[in-house]
């Protein structure tokens, strides 16, 4: 199974040095784990990009990463908060190409109407979370991938 991980990038990326925050890290290494453990193989832009280190300009990333949506046999996305543009762009790539989506919203947050309306494009599952980053949220995703992998 091919997993498109759909997360927010330079939001989550450090001021000082422009590189992904190490806490943010720490729960991507979590994602690539879980896909590896299953024998997925997964798109993650943040480590396609050397972590911020190798940004990538528009002219590289979004071929890249609509290739990557048009290949994945599910996506795990998190919109953001604030909502990632990136993110939304991809959500609706992977809806007019019919992708399964498993989108973590966190409780208590509003979204676009358009988010929770994407069911009725293509399959998919909504998942609600307290916190992201988080060693639950990461759970919670590993038992998505753990349930979609005997299907």
């Amino acid at each position: 199974m091919y997993i498109f991980y759909a997360f927010p990038f330079a939001q989550l990326c450090n001021n000082k040095n422009g590189q992904v925050d190490e806490k943010y890290r720490y729960f991507f290494e979590g994602l690539k784990k879980i896909a590896k453990q299953n024998g997925h193989q997964y798109f993650l832009a943040h480590e396609r990009e050397n972590w911020g280190a190798e940004y990538k300009g528009p002219d590289e990333c979004v071929p890249n990463d609509y290739a990557g949506v048009i290949n994945s046999d599910i996506m795990i996305v998190v919109p953001g908060n604030p909502i990632s543009g990136g993110v939304h762009v991809e959500m609706g790539w992977a809806s007019a190409n019919k992708k399964k989506m498993h989108i973590f919203l966190e409780e208590d947050r509003k979204y676009s109407p358009v988010v929770y309306g994407l069911n009725s494009l293509t399959n998919v599952t909504y998942h609600y979370s307290k916190v992201f980053p988080s060693e639950d949220l990461l759970k919670d995703i590993e038992q998505v991938i753990l349930d979609e992998g005997v299907k």
